[in-house]
């Protein structure tokens, strides 16, 4: 049975965290130096042409000076780094019990500590991570109580982070907006209800040419804002099929479109495809604040972007039904939206 990474050993793999061959990080993957780097500072005409041309090309960018409060971004950091620096014994608190924590639906908001990984035929593999996860919008008493209570600043600093993070967010959805002809706030409603805090933990490997951290995916949300401080995150370039390394920026975000906002824009937009490699001496911490629908939606493309020369590439589906499928195959990509595709 598999535990939390953190718990064991790091001087050997265990078999289950062993990737099959096909899954497995190339050794030698080229840093890209054509990842968009976006500052916010710039004039305003200007970032979204930018924005709007880094979605279509990448699915991914980073932005800078953007007015997070820096101070902020390196407290939240130290306080993730000490959550997972406790006793196992504190953390066991968050993991659920009589078996593996791990990601499932449906997804509460209340904070848990799993593991991810893939069922491939009979058999699962899991990533080199441990995560720690819990809602942050809205923040009522009962949602923050639920979070860690250790280290005793966490809950505070969480806090904080998850409102200048939504607020970042939300400014980058009304930069989409603009790029695609929407009114600003199309996405201020249901389909941005849920926002997720998820912080990974990757410990050092022993042995990473033989696992992963994660395997290569699109978020299933709508967007994702990423805090990363060292390497170990990955792009696939899709028209060539080949892997770069994004490299961390300090006081940077990285920002990562989903597989939902490439189906609302009928695939004007590209999806960001990513995967994240382990290291053999150093630990890494990523914060990611995800934001996507309610379970109630209903995801269809706009009807403000369809026209006779641009029909609708995916028929209307059921948000809750599409992550059940997401979770669920890993035969692709994409899987979670192919039994919705038209003329598929």
């Amino acid at each position: 049975m598999a535990t939390l990474v953190s718990n064991w050993s790091s001087n050997n793999v265990s078999e289950s965290f062993i990737a099959p061959l096909d899954k497995r990080a190339e050794k030698e993957v080229p840093l890209g130096n054509d990842v968009p780097i976006i500052d916010l500072q710039q004039d305003h005409h200007f970032v979204v042409q930018q924005i709007t041309k880094a979605c279509k090309d990448f699915g991914l960018f980073q932005v800078i000076n953007h007015g997070f409060p820096e101070k902020l971004m390196v407290e939240t950091m130290e306080v993730c780094k000490e959550f997972f620096a406790l006793p196992a014994e504190e953390n066991e608190k968050l993991q659920p019990k009589g078996k593996p924590a791990k990601f499932e639906l449906p997804l509460e908001q209340k904070a848990k500590l799993y593991i991810e990984g893939e069922q491939l035929s009979n058999e699962e593999f899991f990533y080199w991570k441990d995560t720690l996860a819990h809602g942050c919008h809205p923040l009522d008493e009962e949602l923050i109580n639920s979070w860690p209570e250790k280290p005793a600043t966490y809950r505070e600093v969480a806090a904080k982070y998850s409102v200048e993070a939504r607020k970042l967010t939300m400014r980058m959805l009304d930069y989409i907006c603009e790029g695609l002809g929407l009114k600003l706030g199309y996405f201020d409603n249901e389909l941005s209800q849920i926002q997720m805090m998820l912080t990974n933990y990757y410990p050092p490997c022993p042995d990473p040419s033989s696992t992963l951290g994660s395997g290569g995916h699109y978020d299933g949300n709508l967007i994702t804002l990423l805090q990363q401080d060292l390497p170990g995150l990955q792009q696939l370039i899709v028209k060539d099929g080949n892997w770069i390394a994004v490299d961390p920026i300090p006081t940077a975000f990285v920002i990562n479109l989903g597989l939902t906002l490439k189906v609302i824009t009928n695939e004007k937009f590209e999806g960001s495809i990513h995967r994240v490699v382990t290291n053999p001496t150093r630990d890494r911490v990523s914060i990611a604040t995800l934001i996507g629908p309610d379970y109630s939606c209903t995801i269809e493309p706009a009807k403000e972007l369809l026209s006779q020369d641009n029909p609708p590439l995916y028929k209307p589906y059921p948000y809750a039904e599409f992550a059940e499928i997401y979770l669920s195959d890993k035969s692709g990509y994409d899987a979670g939206v192919k039994p919705y595709k038209i003329n598929a």
